[in-house]
């Protein structure tokens, strides 16, 4: 109403004009003497009275429309009289309330910032769960996973695109290159890029493996040697049954094996090529070394020169060392876990055990073996300490023999297993330089150092290894161990608290004073293997053979035994093998089998002590 707008035109504060519009013969504000852009954009205008006058000014200092930066808004006639008026209700408290509705609506909504309290840090539910070995690894599996993926994947896009330039360079488009010439050159390319792009999706199975022959036989599975069908490699496939280690609890353990294969860049860690699962099995296609075992080449050349112990002992170090510094502790450490490559030299294999925790079944049951061990029966009708070398060296072998399966149990032997892994307790890094001592000792003499005739004598033996432990003798002085030999065993085989503190404290031990660790795995192997290719098989076992099949026996009994077993509680969930396939990045040769052979010493230059 007219009494209204009067009424919202009075002055409202010593800052603001109650003048209106220009007279309508006026063109704007600009036309004003005096009132230039500025004045208007960015400084206040001040009246020289309450009047409405056109002296002072005709602007509205304050307007809406400017501070809006609403410059073309006619602000003339009956517009600038409601400018006025919204102007002085815009100091009603009330009229503000209703006018920010509209003025948020108005407004573009800001981002939305997820704030997190990251000072208030972990809960104690949050850090258990962390700790949990499974959690740990399924975070370091999806890490690596996705960097391998990335990797992967960024890979071939540059090696595609490399291909393509090639292919651009050599033929380029027409009419630099005739059309009938240039078009099945082109179809032929593409055909091959699309080939390369299906394989990349195609998951593994085995059969995309050709078998060549079994080469090895354990607790949960067969290892064989195969070749895959279309790169050509060669790799032991390791095959084991899910249902298997399902019931005996050692799912665990395999995925470390894994994920230790995985993360094994040294050339003194034996390779992973490929890993894949289906419905029953899983499999490691892992680097196949062709020489045999450390075991097989103690049982064919008896007892081993010095020089020679000391390169054998100082490759397995280095070995054991790689695995050590992935963070990895092995603590099953024996000679079948030692493999000879091509050119004579040590690879370690089998990291089944390695850092993960052992099934708590084992763990009670090795250590109850180890307290209820008792007096035992004495084969040779003298206590231990009153034997010879020899005769301790026939008892080993004599229960190794009648015993096929000795070496071959799925709970493995305790010959080489450090007191503390047998009896529970917290261990480190040392237990392997104990293992590593036992197989330094058996080298030199032909015997274990807690071997016993029997495997109860074994287990009391090691209760009681530091009355056992002595420093063998033989008849002939020409045989001996030398001091700085047994000074060096004597720090392998110790307490927990008196062993090689680290591998530095080894390497630099006067026992390996003339070894070059620098040069190690460049030098020329004592035992260098003959081989007819690179899929020969000659120095594994031959399970086409009677007699090493019988070797096997109890351990296929043991293994239809365990499939027979009850089920654990609970369903096999798929999510148990997460992270369990793999693929290398490297392909190799092609060769064909051979006849087996038996390792022989060479006689320019592998001897043994005795």
């Amino acid at each position: 109403s007219p009494t209204k707008l009067s009424a919202s035109t009075r002055p409202l504060s010593p800052g603001k004009s109650n003048a209106l519009a220009p007279a309508p013969g006026e063109d704007s504000y600009f036309a004003q003497p005096g009132v230039g852009d500025e004045s208007i954009l960015h400084k206040p205008l001040t009246t020289g009275g309450g009047g409405g006058g056109g002296g002072g000014g005709g602007a509205v200092p304050g307007s809406p429309t400017r501070k809006q930066g609403k410059e073309n808004t006619s602000s003339g006639g009956r517009l600038g009289e409601f400018n006025a008026a919204a102007a002085a209700a815009a100091q009603n408290p009330a009229a503000l309330s209703r006018q920010e509705i509209y003025t948020l609506r108005e407004q573009p909504a800001p981002p939305t910032i997820r704030k997190y309290n990251t000072q208030r840090g972990l809960t104690a539910e949050e850090l258990e769960i962390l700790q949990k070995p499974n959690v740990k690894r399924l975070a370091n599996v999806t890490q690596l996973y996705f960097l391998d993926y990335y990797f992967d994947l960024l890979t071939y896009v540059g090696t595609r695109q490399t291909r393509l330039n090639h292919f651009k360079a050599e033929y380029p488009a027409p009419p630099a290159t005739p059309e009938e010439t240039y078009d099945p050159l082109w179809h032929k390319y593409t055909g091959r890029e699309r080939a390369n792009l299906r394989k990349r999706r195609v998951r593994l199975r085995q059969g995309d493996f050709q078998i060549l022959t079994q080469v090895g036989q354990g607790g949960y599975g067969q290892v064989f040697l195969a070749q895959k069908k279309d790169t050509r490699e060669v790799c032991a496939l390791k095959v084991m049954s899910k249902k298997l280690l399902f019931k005996l609890d050692e799912i665990r353990h395999v995925l470390t094996e894994r994920d230790i294969l995985t993360n094994a860049k040294s050339e003194w860690l034996v390779r992973l090529l490929y890993s894949f699962q289906d419905e029953q099995s899983i499999y490691l296609a892992m680097e196949y070394v062709p020489g045999g075992d450390f075991r097989t080449l103690l049982n064919n050349t008896g007892v081993l020169a010095n020089r020679h112990a000391r390169f054998y002992i100082a490759e397995m170090f280095c070995s054991v060392d790689a695995l050590h510094q992935l963070g990895y502790i092995h603590r099953d450490l024996k000679p079948e876990n030692f493999l000879i490559d091509s050119t004579g030299h040590v690879k370690l294999t089998d990291f089944g055990l390695a850092a993960g925790f052992l099934a708590p079944g084992k763990i009670e049951s090795m250590r109850i073996k180890l307290e209820q061990v008792g007096e035992t029966s004495v084969p040779f009708g003298k206590p231990m300490e009153q034997r010879t070398v020899a005769e301790r060296r026939e008892g080993y072998r004599s229960m190794r023999d009648k015993d096929v399966n000795y070496a071959k149990s799925i709970v493995g032997s305790p010959d080489y297993m450090a007191p503390e892994v047998l009896k529970g307790d917290e261990y480190e890094f040392s237990v392997d330089y104990w293992s590593l001592g036992c197989m330094l000792f058996e080298a030199l003499t032909g015997f274990p150092p807690f071997a016993g005739a029997t495997v109860d004598e074994t287990w009391k033996n090691l209760k009681h290894w530091r009355e056992v432990l002595k420093r063998p003798t033989w008849e002939d002085p020409n045989y001996f161990i030398s001091n700085r030999t047994w000074n060096f065993i004597t720090n392998l085989i110790a307490s927990k608290n008196k062993r090689f503190p680290n591998i530095q404290a080894v390497y630099t031990h006067h026992y390996f004073a003339e070894v070059d660790w620098t040069t190690l795995r460049t030098q020329r192997a004592p035992f260098v293997p003959e081989l007819d290719s690179e899929t020969d098989a000659g120095y594994f076992d031959d399970f086409s053979n009677e007699t090493d099949m019988a070797k096997y026996k109890e351990v296929h009994d043991k293994q239809a035994a365990l499939e027979n077993m009850a089920d654990r509680e609970g369903a096999m969930g798929k999510a148990l093998f997460v992270g369990f396939t793999f693929r290398h990045r490297k392909t190799g040769g092609e060769g064909g089998e051979s006849p087996r052979k038996s390792v022989l010493p060479d006689a320019g230059g592998f001897g043994t002590m005795l």
